[in-house]
């Protein structure tokens, strides 16, 4: 995460446009920041129905599309009571 002034963002604007593809840039502007995210596509105002801004990021919208297409392909690790046992042992369950 990159947090920079309202002027060192006016001074490398397009420094700031490459790095948001990569990673968060925030501008902090008094008390406030303002976070500078890069999107190939407009997305609605949020496709949560509670409005959990969880979902208003990309990445993570990103990281569960992945996730179904990894369930849909058998990708995955059922949780039985025993490996529930092995994981969380020492832990109340």
């Amino acid at each position: 995460m990159i947090i920079v002034t309202p002027s060192e963002f006016r001074q490398n604007q397009a420094k700031m446009f490459d790095l948001a593809k990569t990673e968060r840039v925030l501008i902090k502007r008094r008390n406030q920041f303002i976070e500078l995210v890069s999107r190939e596509y407009i997305i609605p105002d949020t496709i949560s129905p509670s409005g959990d801004p969880f979902f208003d990021n990309p990445l993570n919208v990103e990281k569960i599309l992945k996730a179904e297409e990894e369930v849909k392909e058998g990708k995955v690790t059922r949780l039985t009571d025993d490996l529930m046992k092995e994981l969380f042992e020492g832990y109340e369950i």
